[in-house]
């Protein structure tokens, strides 16, 4: 059986380029170790999900009923679940937006409090890469 592979979408490339530039910018002062370390765990999570989220080769178009029902359940089950989870991530894409834009309201009013909502702000996105960092501890 031979490998494959499928094309990749310049936006899932930029999407990735900009998580990695996220992971660097949070472990920039703790070193090669840090950096790997932040990387391969981001790399293994991505793999994992496109496992999760991955056609099944060699079912499609059976000509077996029970088959066909089984995978009309199969993708019902995954379709929904999908549903679910794009209008939770979206939920909190919106609050992190509202949040954002208060933020940006406040500094915009003139206000000064030398960064400290622009640092709570983004502590409260919770980043991928920040995240990484706070679970493998203090910086060396």
């Amino acid at each position: 059986m031979g490998t494959q592979s499928a094309p990749i979408d310049p936006m899932e490339r930029d999407l990735a380029a900009a998580q990695l530039d996220e992971i660097a910018l949070a472990n920039q002062e703790r070193g090669w170790e840090a950096w790997k370390e932040a990387v391969l765990s981001w790399h293994l999570e991505t793999v994992a999900a496109a496992r999760a989220e991955a056609w099944i080769p060699g079912l499609a178009r059976s000509q077996d009923p029970a088959i066909e029902e089984v995978l009309g359940r199969f993708y019902r089950h995954h379709l929904s679940a999908t549903v679910v989870r794009l209008k939770v991530e979206n939920l909190e894409l919106q609050c992190k937006l509202i949040d954002a834009v208060a933020c940006a309201r406040f500094y915009e009013s003139g206000a000064i409090d030398a960064g400290e909502r622009a640092h709570s702000m983004l502590a409260n996105l919770k980043l991928y890469a920040g995240a990484s960092a706070t679970r493998s501890g203090p910086p060396h």
